[in-house]
């Protein structure tokens, strides 16, 4: 269900301070950090490892975060987009068109949307609401953070069991474990932040 639904996709988290002060980071630091850009954009490398399948399930594509949501498009091997915001979740497969998710049968997927967007707006309150938070500050110029998310509520905490999150200038790999053990690695690639607005093409795919 993660795989269909969630992206998702990418956090915008700016450099670490260079400084000595860098193991003082803290979580709040960090989530102050994800609302900076007004838009990102990037690449993305899904891995799904499902203990059922000798061979992990492998898809690539890119992606749009800006106020207007989270634009999410698959290129291979099936191509598909989804649209995720405060009010909406659509999805399309192949040249099909969008269709909007009943959220309110899907409590899962509403609850993966939401959490996905709270990180996208370095929403701590949130993420503290739903979650048990525990972060690891890069000890040097060249080591990772380590943020781990721990589902504290239902539906998430029956599907889910850990997200974790690294990175180092930005985001660099987001994996969510699941209840049964599987695995879903996403790396993110090619992460731009200029333009800092949305071109016309881009507001164009929002509205479809």
């Amino acid at each position: 269900m993660f795989c269909a639904y969630a992206t998702s996709f990418c956090l915008a988290l700016a450099a670490m301070a260079d400084d000595p002060g860098m193991a003082d980071e803290t979580f709040s630091d960090v989530a102050a950090r994800l609302a900076a850009p007004d838009v990102l954009r990037g690449h993305f490398e899904q891995i799904r490892e499902i203990e059922m399948l000798s061979k992990p399930l492998l898809s690539s594509g890119r992606f749009v975060l800006s106020d207007m949501g989270l634009y999410w498009q698959q290129d291979t091997p099936v191509a598909s987009v989804m649209i995720a915001d405060a009010e909406r979740l659509l999805q399309s497969v192949g040249d099909g068109a969008l269709q909007s998710l009943d959220v309110a049968k899907n409590p899962v997927v509403l609850s993966f949307s939401e959490s996905f967007l709270s990180i996208f707006a370095g929403n701590e309150a949130g993420l503290r609401q739903n979650f048990d938070v525990a972060f690891t500050p890069a000890e040097n110029e060249s080591g990772d953070w380590e943020i781990t998310l721990t589902p504290a509520s239902f539906p998430m905490s029956e599907a889910v069991a850990s997200i974790i999150i690294t990175g180092r200038e930005y985001i660099g790999v987001l994996t969510v474990i699941s209840r049964t053990s599987d695995k879903t690695i996403i790396r993110f690639s090619e992460l731009q932040t200029k333009p800092d607005q949305l071109t016309e093409h881009e507001i164009e795919l929002y509205a479809r």
